[in-house]
């Protein structure tokens, strides 16, 4: 029972971390075929956006933002800002756009 209430309090507590995502951002992911720079931790997809906008002199013109683990959702998630876009599929939990 105890194990039950653990899981139903922390899906409850999950969720509304990527609320927001979920109702701006496509479910969608994309494979770079080149990219600006490494993939770096950020918190939303809205971060991940504006870092590609903010680099987009660097070429950026994509992103995908893979959320952290809903057993972790104090972790941040994982940003690549893409430059060329090689494959896109769709996605549960990743999210996406084109600057």
């Amino acid at each position: 029972m105890k194990r039950t209430l653990t899981t139903i309090l922390f899906c409850a507590l999950a969720v509304p971390a990527f609320a927001d995502d979920a109702d701006t951002y496509p479910h969608c992911s994309y494979t770079p075929a080149s990219a600006v720079g490494d993939m770096f931790d950020t918190k939303t997809a809205a971060d991940c956006e504006a870092a590609c906008k903010e680099n987009a002199g660097e070429g950026c013109t994509a992103w995908s933002y893979s959320p952290p683990s809903a057993m972790f959702p104090d972790n941040p998630g994982k940003c690549r800002m893409i430059k060329e876009v090689w494959k896109e599929e769709e996605s549960d939990r990743s999210r996406c756009g084109k600057i």
